[in-house]
């Protein structure tokens, strides 16, 4: 549970001498106190005064706190529509459920709302202290773009705290910026091991002893594999190699992996090692595939999965992108990202008066 902290509207106004331009401290009351309508949840009217520097001429508006310079809604009205949009739904549904409220808001506005608090919430995301990690999980994703061709994404996640550290417009395609971005990543954050998919884009960025393949991710791909084997071998009706293969992926699902290679494995992997041709050939690479990697499979920090990294992906982008035919461009993509990630707070806490 996160507790959000919202900006209130004060009732009064505080007398600011002060002159913005000038920076000294005896401004003059220029006018009499003038009630501005506003849109907000509780309040219609908000107090402001015009003040006078005698030095420079230059005239100002104080307003009550809570309601922005040149806006005619309330911050916490603005925060309450973030927060409705956050949740799920459109800027259109928004607007609407607000209008029952007696707060008229047109969605240009809402979605320009959105957009300042996403670059808000970015900018005060890189602006705060490196994160300190062990385990990196790095994994792509397709950026899907309103009438456009998709852009590539690369999130970088804290595993074991299940952090996102920085989101990267890379394609998991384009293998130089993605070994760059992965190294400066590694490199500020200083973490000790590398844990990605089994893509050969990550191979030789670390040493091989500190580059970890995802558990869930060898482990869907060798049974998927097992799987189409034993099909064909029905298919083409060798009994012995499909019963093989049906034993395979029942140590594939074993909930608890050993360190070490189980023996029923090396015994499949002794006896297709001469097959070089057809159905058991294809047999014999896929249990050296398996031999070949079973080391690299997990961590060595208690971290066997790069669930983690797939969860904020998750929770950042995909669950907003399948509510819509996607973001206008990738920036607005990138800055919702660390946007949904301020508002899952820090120590069940997150200030909305930060961003709004």
């Amino acid at each position: 549970m996160v507790n959000l902290i919202i900006s209130s509207v004060a009732t009064t106004l505080n007398l600011q001498r002060c002159c913005p331009h000038c920076g000294r401290n005896n401004g003059n009351i220029h006018s009499a106190i003038r009630r501005r309508r506003i849109s907000d949840t509780k309040i219609n009217y908000v107090a402001q005064r015009r003040m006078r520097c005698p030095h420079c001429q230059t005239t100002w508006t104080i307003r009550a706190q809570g309601v922005s310079d040149g806006r005619h809604r309330s911050d916490r009205l603005i925060s309450l529509a973030v927060v409705l949009y956050m949740f799920g739904l459109s800027c259109r549904s928004v607007a609407k459920f607000l209008s029952l409220l007696d707060c008229l808001v047109s969605k240009s506005s809402i979605e320009r709302d959105i957009c300042d608090a996403g670059q808000k919430a970015r900018e005060l995301h890189f602006s705060a202290p490196a994160m300190k990690v062990r385990v990196l999980g790095v994994d792509g994703t397709g950026a899907r773009m309103a009438g456009k061709r998709r852009s590539g994404m690369l999130f970088f996640a804290d595993v074991e705290k299940s952090k996102l550290i920085c989101v990267e417009p890379v394609k998991e395609t384009d293998s130089k910026r993605l070994r760059e971005h992965v190294l400066r990543v590694l490199t500020q954050v200083g973490a000790q091991q590398l844990m990605t998919d089994e893509l050969s884009v990550y191979d030789n960025i670390v040493d091989e002893d500190n580059h970890k393949i995802c558990l869930a991710h060898w482990r869907k791909s060798k049974i998927k594999r097992a799987s189409e084997m034993y099909r064909q071998a029905k298919t083409e009706q060798l009994e012995y190699a499909a019963s093989d293969m049906q034993d395979l992926m029942e140590l594939l699902r074993q909930d608890s992996m050993p360190q070490k290679i189980p023996e029923g494995i090396k015994k499949l992997v002794r006896r297709y090692s001469d097959c070089r041709k057809g159905v058991l050939g294809k047999i014999n690479q896929l249990m050296q595939h398996i031999e070949r990697t079973w080391d690299k499979v997990g961590g060595d920090f208690g971290v066997r999965t790069n669930n983690a990294t797939e969860r904020i992906i998750g929770l950042d982008y995909k669950i907003r992108t399948k509510t819509m035919r996607g973001f206008k461009n990738l920036q607005k993509a990138l800055n919702h990202c660390c946007l949904s990630e301020y508002l899952r707070g820090e120590n069940g806490i997150c200030d909305l008066r930060k961003v709004v």
